[in-house]
């Protein structure tokens, strides 16, 4: 599996319907609010297909319980589309559990991708190194679409990617999804509050050389 992600955290709205496909299947998000081990919270949307297992578990949540404050393990992919010109990120459940007794990980990604540019890297006022890039993961369904997931990493790591990494190259990364706001500078002297979803890796592994850019 190439793309994967588990995530523990409490359900903070009602599942709303967002969209339906072409065969008529509806697809529900709601948010997840997922803590760090340093206390941050991440928002993270959750996507729910219809018919599927971890449908029917909310289902039946819904049935017995409260949906909104429930705490929530679930499994699935990292998903990205670009709507109104925007990359939309979210994760599509594909397992789904309650449990309040769950003491594992909480924010666990690992994707297989391809670097879609050359890696930038830049400073930080305080001091920390930062690469922005972001991977290219082929879905599994036979659909041939990929997601494009905005990833970064920190420091050493940064700093390698950097130096190693070039566009076309697949690796194999691990981290987490966080949510992360900033503000966005819209020309004028106007300013606006936005969020962005992205991976942040811990660390990662070179899998494929794209021999193509090193030549």
């Amino acid at each position: 599996m190439n793309n994967f992600i588990l995530l523990y955290g409490e359900a903070l709205d009602y599942p709303q319907q967002v969209s339906v496909d072409r065969k008529g299947k509806a697809y529900y998000k709601f948010n997840a609010a997922v803590e760090r081990e340093s206390g941050i919270i991440d928002i993270l949307p959750i996507v729910v297909e219809e018919d599927t297992e971890a449908y029917e578990v909310l289902a039946d949540i819904d049935e017995t319980g409260e949906i909104v404050g429930a705490q929530l393990l679930i499994t699935g992919e990292v998903r990205t589309r670009n709507i109104k010109e925007k990359l939309d990120v979210s994760v599509r459940a594909l397992t789904l559990k309650e449990d309040d007794d769950y003491k594992g990980v909480t924010n666990q990604v690992v994707i297989t991708g391809h670097l879609c540019k050359e890696v930038p890297i830049r400073t930080t006022p305080c001091g920390i190194l930062i690469a922005d890039l972001v991977l290219a993961v082929n879905r599994e369904d036979g659909s041939h679409i990929s997601d494009y997931i905005p990833s970064i990493m920190w420091n050493g790591t940064a700093k390698r990617a950097k130096e190693k990494l070039h566009v076309g190259d697949c690796i194999e990364a691990v981290g987490r999804l966080q949510s992360r706001e900033y503000i966005k500078e819209l020309g004028d002297g106007e300013k606006e509050p936005r969020t962005c979803l992205e991976l942040s890796v811990n660390k990662y592994d070179l899998l494929k050389i794209n021999k193509a850019a090193t030549e």
